[in-house]
């Protein structure tokens, strides 16, 4: 006689897992025997052991639907629940205190993702939830109110079942964008997927020299001379053009269409007039050599680079082009370096308040699978962990109600 689940989760990652967590704890909750989580991976929480570095960045303190791309309307409903969850409230009762950094970023107080994965296997292995890893889930189908789950190895039968699939980056953890097709079998339509979160290529013609460096920048992305989004903060020189937080930031604007750049400020702290007298003031130091009337202003190299750039070694010349160090995109390292899709399964057809999919009875939809993606800071992490939760709270409160 094959068993039937009251739900199965596929995808072991931040999204699954909190999903499972919330199914086996508060109220309402159900008998581990009654849920399944299904990996592709050897082990779950392959991804969520690197979030910020591997720090585990879970949260941030500034929260909103001005940090999310998607539809207007799903992203506000989604920040709206979020915020009834208290989020940080409910990885304290997990056992997982946070703590605030100056920037707004909000990571367990032992600064260890690995810490975050391990607590939550340990409250799943209390309760007894049944993990299978290295089931690679193939197809899906229902057949009245139940249904069947096929792999590579096996079939599972389910009342309600949870993609928690992840998106198309990052496929050493498993989540390739093959899965999209589970989503689309029932009617749902996938966008256009571009890697956010991710290193620019440029053009290197002037910044060969620079591959290492860091410096802080205000970095603005314009497409076709318009400005679409700006960031402040770490700048990463490299062989390929440029990484770093900045980068990371602003990418998800771009695209592979029109004309695109970066326009680069450094010294992001002074205005330009403010750097122009800092420049009229060394040059008329008589010890200060004109060739070196940057240093101490900028990496060296990189002074030397932006001086060379310069119309003049004028005060005003340089300080123009200290603000005004701009680079051609050429395109980015793509989905195996990125952190976030950008794109995925239309959320018109997703119940923001519960992420049941409005085109199949018992099916959920959660995290990364979604057309929503976050500014980098914590908000990704933010909406697989409640996405999954409010996921898990529906199916509880569906069988309350039989």
């Amino acid at each position: 006689m094959q068993r039937t689940y009251q739900a199965i989760i596929i995808g072991g990652g931040a999204s699954g897992l909190l999903c499972a967590v919330e199914l086996l704890n508060g109220e309402n909750a159900l008998f581990a025997k009654d849920v399944l989580i299904l990996e592709r991976n050897d082990r779950v929480g392959k991804k969520l052991i690197t979030t910020g570095n591997g720090q585990g960045n879970l949260m941030n303190e500034n929260f909103g639907t001005q940090f999310y791309r998607g539809e207007k309307s799903f992203i506000s409903a989604f920040v709206e629940s979020t915020n009834k969850i208290d989020l940080e409230k409910y990885l304290y009762n997990l056992g997982i205190p946070l703590c605030t950094l100056s920037n707004g970023k909000k990571y367990p107080i032992s600064r260890q993702a690995s810490a975050v994965l391990d607590i939550i296997r340990e409250n799943l292995n209390y309760h007894g939830l049944e993990v299978k890893t290295e089931e690679y889930v193939t197809d899906i189908s229902k057949k009245g109110d139940v249904f069947l789950v096929k792999t590579k190895n096996s079939e599972f039968y389910a009342k309600n079942v949870v993609l928690a699939v992840g998106g198309a980056c990052a496929k050493q953890f498993g989540t390739d964008g093959s899965s999209y097709k589970l989503a689309e079998k029932f009617g749902h339509v996938k966008t256009n997927l571009i890697p956010s979160l991710v290193q620019l290529k440029t053009d290197t013609s002037f910044i060969k020299g620079l591959k290492g460096l860091k410096e802080i920048a205000r970095v603005t992305a314009l497409v076709d001379g318009k400005e679409k989004m700006t960031a402040t903060g770490d700048l990463l020189f490299t062989d390929y053009g440029v990484s770093g937080n900045t980068i990371f930031q602003v990418s998800a604007v771009f695209s592979d269409k029109g004309n695109q750049s970066l326009k680069i400020e450094f010294l992001p702290d002074f205005s330009i007039q403010e750097v122009e007298k800092l420049i009229e003031e060394k040059l008329s130091k008589g010890y200060i050599k004109e060739q070196d009337v940057l240093t101490g202003l900028l990496v060296k190299r990189i002074a030397q680079t932006v001086q060379k750039l310069a119309k003049s070694n004028s005060a005003k010349d340089l300080a123009f082009a200290i603000k005004n160090f701009n680079l051609k995109v050429t395109g980015n390292m793509g989905f195996n370096y990125a952190q976030v899709t950008k794109g995925g399964i239309k959320t018109d057809t997703v119940n923001p308040h519960t992420m049941e999919s409005k085109l199949k009875s018992g099916l959920y939809l959660t995290g990364e699978m979604l057309d929503v993606d976050g500014d980098c800071g914590g908000y990704n992490i933010t909406f697989a962990f409640a996405s999954g939760i409010l996921s898990a709270r529906d199916i509880k409160n569906r069988l309350k109600n039989g």
